[in-house]
């Protein structure tokens, strides 16, 4: 079991750094565009990436998990190659006819992206053009990443990620501070990353297409696929509409703020996203073993206190550390954002509740039971949209904040309650509920008022943290055996 649990964790460490590396336009840039744009402006940058995320769910339409179930079991190269060609195909058509029609009806998008984007300073129809390439870029460049996971090459994965974001940054800087496009300049520069980018994967892309199209073969990837379109659109409700909601009842600063703190929790959202890239091929791959089940359980304990530790470790030093005047460049985040930063580990939670659901997917996948996602999905919407409609109002971007708990404890909950019906899988509920109840405790002694004013210090509970599990028996003696044998194999010989 440990040495599959390693393997996992080594796939998870690379793809999560591969996530790092993705995401680091958005945490690198975070100081450069607070200190660049106004709330209102970073409002209008943060909408329209929501409009990007929520219609690529549209242009990809489920086939990307089709790809994988349907590409890694199998080990015929030929096969696959019509797995490979067969998904291209189709969403190179579908995602020309999607651009030509956003295009076409840019005026009305508008104005269902913005409450009055006649009142912005910003080209708002140019810049859904630029949308549109962004779009059409990035989703023909997901299946070469997905073929990099399929056959576990994790370091061309991030070779290219790599590349694209050191381009990504440099042009946008560029765009901003020297050519001083503004808004225009983020999106311009982002087109031309997505551009070079897929330039890139393009020998994957032909090595791996032949001009083949299996109506059959799509038939059968699309109906596994397509339940999932609904139920990624319903997540992107959950993740995405708390934003517009703050800009119609709050307005564009409030998305300004409210985003800049959010956009901190990328910390977590890294280690999560790592962990699912990593997590699907692995439990496919093991699916067969007798000790399957099992594995899957004690993967769950172990990724939920690897969150709770990260957790820990990053609300007690993040938060203060964006206050902080450094040489040079003095504070990372702008002091006008400094309100939105209390949002901060409402996110982190949220992200963990996420990883929870992502564990609980396993069951899906091997049962091919995609159709009860829609459901799941659907219901941690509803959650997510009334909390934000009924709290925002009272309690501002905090209940926007708290919205994401609910509805990923929402989806996590309820898909465990169905799935278990179908693939029953006897997690480890005593030490799971012993790592939330330490961190609970160690989190509440860090809000203490000499700690707050004496941060560092929080960083002594980290081993406290440790010590509370070990006095609660939560190591089992082969993990604290298999540990001693990490830390002192001279000994272990």
């Amino acid at each position: 079991m440990f040495f599959h649990i390693r393997r996992l964790l080594k796939h998870s460490v690379v793809y999560g750094l591969g996530h790092v590396i993705s995401r680091v336009v958005s945490f690198v840039l975070l100081p450069f565009l607070t200190h660049s744009l106004n709330p209102e402006q970073y409002g209008v940058m943060t909408l329209l990436y929501t409009f990007i995320s929520i219609v690529q769910v549209v242009y990809i339409y489920g086939a990307d998990i089709a790809f994988l179930r349907y590409y890694i079991p199998e080990k015929d190269e030929e096969k696959r190659m019509g797995i490979f060609s067969t998904v291209l195909w189709a969403t190179l058509a579908g995602s020309v006819l999607l651009s030509l029609i956003i295009v076409a009806t840019s005026g009305w998008i508008t104005r269902i992206i913005f409450n009055n984007p006649g009142a912005l300073d910003a080209n708002t129809g140019y810049l859904i053009v630029l949308s549109v390439g962004i779009l059409f870029c990035d989703t023909l460049a997901t299946y070469p990443y997905l073929w990099f996971r399929s056959v576990e090459k994790s370091l061309p994965f991030i070779a290219v990620k790599s590349a694209g974001v050191a381009l990504h940054v440099g042009l946008t800087v560029v765009f901003l501070a020297v050519l001083d496009r503004g808004i225009r300049g983020i999106f311009e520069a982002n087109l031309i990353a997505s551009a070079a980018q897929l330039a890139v994967l393009l020998p994957v892309i032909l090595r791996n297409t032949r001009a083949a199209f299996h109506m059959k073969l799509f038939g059968e990837m699309f109906r596994f696929g397509i339940p999932n379109m609904p139920s990624q659109l319903f997540v992107m409700v959950v993740e995405l509409s708390d934003r517009k909601i703050l800009e119609l009842m709050l307005g564009l600063t409030a998305v300004g703020l409210y985003s800049a703190g959010y956009k901190l929790g990328l910390f977590m959202a890294v280690i999560t996203m790592g962990f699912r890239f990593a997590w699907q091929p692995f439990f496919m791959s093991i699916a067969d073993r007798p000790d399957a089940r099992e594995t899957f359980a004690r993967v769950f304990t172990y990724f939920i206190l690897v969150a709770g530790t990260l957790f820990l470790g990053f609300t007690f030093l993040v938060g203060p550390l964006m206050k902080i005047n450094l040489p040079v460049v003095g504070v990372l985040i702008e002091e006008r954002y400094w309100p939105g930063l209390k949002v901060f580990p409402v996110i982190l939670l949220a992200h963990i509740c996420n990883g929870a659901y992502a564990n609980f997917m396993v069951g899906v996948y091997l049962t091919r039971k995609t159709g009860l996602m829609p459901l799941v999905t659907g219901a941690a919407a509803v959650v997510n949209l009334a909390v934000n409609l009924l709290l925002i109002p009272v309690f501002g971007m905090m209940a926007a904040a708290w919205s994401h708990v609910a509805a990923y404890l929402t989806l996590a909950g309820l898909l465990y309650v169905l799935i278990q019906k179908h693939y029953y899988i006897k997690y480890e509920w005593t030490r799971v509920a012993t790592i939330v109840a330490c961190g609970g405790l160690v989190y509440a002694l860090s809000t203490i008022p000499f700690l707050e004013a004496h941060w560092p210090l929080k960083l002594l509970l980290l081993p406290a943290f440790f010590l509370l599990l070990k006095a609660s028996n939560f190591f089992l003696p082969e993990e604290l055996a298999a540990v001693r044998r990490r830390l002192f194999p001279s000994r272990a010989g």
